[in-house]
C-alpha cells in the first residue's frame, strides 16, 4: 500500500510535464511560429497524407525564393511545390526520397534555391531542428555526412540536446513560443496559413512591401566560401542530382529572379564564382536543363528585397512554363 501511494505521488508530480509534452506534440498549430504551416504541409504532402496519396507530373524544390516565386497552377495541373523558407539541399534531400517512399517519380524536378543557400546554412536550429523536419532514421546519415564536411551550422554546440528537446517536446524547446503564443494564439492563424498552401500546392508569398528597389543582402558577398557548410550543401546536390538519374527524372535547374539595384551591384567575382559552381553541377545529371544568370525584374514584381510580390510570381512561373528544353538558358539582361 505504502508503494502504491508513494507511485500515485511521483505520478501527481510529473502529470504537468506529462501534460505539458502531450500539448506540444499533439498540438503544434496552438503555438508554433508563422513558417511552421509550411514545413508541415511538406512533411504531410511527402508522406502521401495530404492529396490522398496523389502522385504530381512536376515536383518543385527549394527555399523561399521558389516558394513564392513558383505558382504550381500556372505551370500545370499536375504540380506540386515542396519548396520551405530557410531550407538547402539537405531537406530537400530528404523530403525528396521520403515523397519517392510513397509516391510515383515526377517526370520533372525543379530546383531553386538563392545564390546564398548553396553555401550557408542559416536556419538548421530554428526550423529544421525545431520542426522536425528530418525523419529520426535519416539523422544518423545526416550527422555522419556533416561530420565529414566539418559543417558547424548542422554539428553545432548543443545540437544532440536540441534534437531529443524537440522530439520529445520538452518544455526547454518550446515554453518560449507558448509563452508569446498566449498558449493557444496561434491556431487560427497557422490553420488558415496550412489551408491557404493545400489551395495553392504549396506556394506563398513573403514580404509585406508592393514593391522594392533596395538591394538584397547578396550584394554584400565577396565570394562563394568553401567551408564545412558548403560543402555539405555539395554534397546532398549532388544526392538530388544523381537520385534524379537513377529515377530517369528530368531536372530544371532554375535561378530565381533579383531586383535592378541588386544585379547591378553583384561583386563580380562572387557572381563568376556563383555562375561556374551552378555548371559544374549541371554535369553531375544527364536530363537536366539549368540556368546559369540570374533572372533580372523591375523592383515592382517584389514585396522584399529577395522574394517576388504575386504580379512578381505570375510572371515568373509564366516565363519558366513557357521555356523550352535547351540546356542551357542565358537571361540575365534587364528586363
Amino acid at each position: 500500500m505504502k508503494r502504491l501511494t508513494v507511485f500515485a505521488k511521483c505520478i501527481l508530480a510529473a502529470l504537468p510535464a506529462i501534460l505539458f509534452i502531450a500539448y506540444t506534440l499533439l498540438c503544434p498549430f496552438c503555438y508554433m511560429d508563422e513558417e511552421y504551416p509550411a514545413w508541415r504541409f511538406e512533411k504531410e504532402v511527402v508522406s502521401g497524407k495530404e492529396y490522398n496519396g496523389r502522385s504530381f507530373d512536376t515536383v518543385v524544390i527549394g527555399d523561399s525564393g521558389a516558394m513564392s516565386s513558383i505558382i504550381p497552377s500556372v505551370l500545370g495541373d499536375s504540380v506540386i511545390n515542396l519548396a520551405v523558407g530557410g531550407a538547402t539541399s539537405i531537406e530537400m534531400y530528404y523530403f525528396l526520397t521520403g515523397y519517392l517512399e510513397e509516391h510515383d517519380a515526377p517526370d520533372t524536378l525543379i530546383i531553386m534555391f538563392a545564390p546564398f543557400h548553396y553555401w550557408h546554412i542559416d536556419n538548421y536550429k530554428t526550423r529544421t531542428v525545431y520542426f522536425k523536419a528530418i525523419d529520426t532514421a535519416d539523422l544518423y546519415e545526416l550527422y555522419k555526412n556533416a561530420a565529414a564536411c566539418g559543417a558547424e551550422s548542422v554539428l553545432y554546440d548543443g545540437v544532440i540536446t536540441d534534437e531529443i528537446s524537440s522530439r520529445l517536446g520538452l518544455p526547454n524547446m518550446y515554453l518560449p513560443a507558448i509563452n508569446a503564443a498566449g498558449f493557444a494564439g496561434r491556431r487560427a492563424g497557422n490553420k488558415k496559413a496550412y489551408e491557404d498552401l493545400k489551395e495553392t500546392f504549396g506556394y506563398a508569398g513573403f514580404g509585406k512591401l508592393d514593391e522594392c528597389y533596395d538591394m538584397s543582402y547578396e550584394t554584400s558577398y565577396e565570394d562563394m566560401e568553401i567551408n564545412g557548410d558548403a560543402k555539405l550543401i555539395t554534397l546532398y546536390m549532388q544526392k538530388i542530382l544523381r537520385l534524379c538519374n537513377e529515377k530517369g527524372i528530368k531536372v530544371r535547374l532554375l535561378q530565381p529572379a533579383v531586383n535592378e539595384a541588386t544585379f547591378d551591384n553583384l561583386n563580380k567575382h562572387y557572381y563568376s564564382s556563383y555562375r561556374n559552381y551552378i555548371k559544374q553541377l549541371s554535369g553531375i545529371c544527364d536530363k537536366i536543363e539549368f540556368e546559369n544568370d540570374l533572372r533580372v525584374y523591375d523592383g515592382r514584381y517584389f514585396s522584399d528585397t529577395s522574394h517576388l510580390n504575386e504580379e512578381g510570381a505570375l510572371r515568373f512561373s509564366g516565363e519558366i512554363s513557357e521555356s523550352g528544353d535547351n540546356k542551357e538558358v542565358e537571361n540575365a539582361e534587364h528586363q
